[in-house]
């Protein structure tokens, strides 16, 4: 018996976006995490009226071999893009982050909010 590895990612651990209201919160996940360990917050926020989106990472909701070659560049531009449809859709807009994620809202607001 061969043991393979799906490359299939778990429908829990994948991208989500729940649509309610005006506001708008983008969800980053950490490194190494997925969209499924900020899900109960999505769930809260969107319960109160809030549209919720958590995109999933490339490299991420896997094996940790997928995270070779993939670096900070990608995840800013995945972050930069998930903003921008967002705010398409919203008219006000918040950035939660865990661990690298907090670090990549980080960096989106001090790019697009500069003085």
């Amino acid at each position: 018996m061969t043991f393979e590895i799906s490359p299939e990612i778990p429908a829990e651990r994948r991208a989500y976006q729940l649509d309610a209201g005006p506001v708008g919160v983008l969800v980053l996940h950490g490194f190494m995490g997925t969209p499924l360990s900020s899900r109960p917050l999505a769930d809260y926020l969107h319960a109160r009226g809030l549209t919720v989106h958590c995109p999933l990472l490339d490299g991420h909701g896997h094996l940790p071999a997928r995270l070779y070659g993939i670096g900070h560049r990608t995840w800013l531009a995945q972050a930069e893009a998930a903003v921008d449809a967002l705010q398409a859709q919203c008219a006000e807009l918040f950035i939660v982050g865990h661990s690298m994620g907090c670090v990549l809202g980080a960096h989106l607001i001090t790019q697009r909010h500069a003085p």
